[in-house]
């Protein structure tokens, strides 16, 4: 397989005064300052173009559905809605194992979206508070090998700076596991806020043959 990088935000944090949904736990005082955390995607190992990656070998998928969670187009636009994003319900992702993939999910290799935790447009307010930790259950990041017929096993590699996607799948700020013909893995996810106006960390997907 040839070594190939693609490079681009992916993931986009931001947080300011406000409720968000899900698990919270503060750990600090409200702060008036609007942050906007970012972190940048390295995909590693990718034989391809994106799409070719995602439908015929292996992809990484993030769960869309919770209500602060959003995507940002490559050209700024917010999408709310994941399910116009690859795989859609025509995509039809579904594994050698028989295992399909729901709408909700979307794909960081075949899209070249961010993802957005608390966000306002067009009158919805979905921010997060400052200086407070979200879990995010098992199935935030799904690792699909939906095989091309050869049987080929994969390593999928995320690794994180520290700060912001504190933990992946029980692990702290990465997760490594091989991923079989025709299967889907589940992870979990943390996040934390902090307190900072800006933030940037990276989050480098390596995928390779087992």
């Amino acid at each position: 397989m040839n070594m190939k990088l693609n490079r681009r935000s992916v993931l986009g944090l931001i947080g300011t005064v406000g409720i968000g949904s899900g698990a919270a736990f503060g750990s600090g005082a409200f702060s008036n300052v609007s942050a906007t955390r970012e972190v940048e995607v390295n995909v590693v190992g990718a034989d391809g173009n994106g799409s070719e990656i995602a439908t015929e070998f292996t992809d990484v998928l993030v769960d869309a559905s919770a209500a602060e969670v959003a995507l940002r187009n490559s050209d700024g636009t917010l999408v709310t809605d994941a399910t116009t994003l690859f795989p859609t319900s025509s995509d039809s992702l579904t594994t050698d194992g028989g295992t399909t993939v729901s709408t909700d999910y979307v794909s960081l290799i075949a899209n070249d979206v961010s993802v957005v935790f608390g966000y306002e447009d067009s009158g919805t307010d979905e921010r997060l508070m400052p200086n407070s930790t979200y879990d995010y259950s098992s199935g935030f990041f799904k690792l699909v090998n939906n095989d091309d017929g050869s049987g080929t096993n994969f390593n999928v590699d995320l690794d994180t700076g520290s700060g912001l996607l504190t933990g992946i799948g029980g692990s702290t700020d990465s997760y490594n596991q091989d991923v079989s013909a025709g299967s889907v893995s589940d992870l979990s996810a943390t996040l934390e806020t902090g307190d900072s106006a800006t933030e940037t960390e990276d989050l480098t997907i390596t995928i390779t043959e087992a």
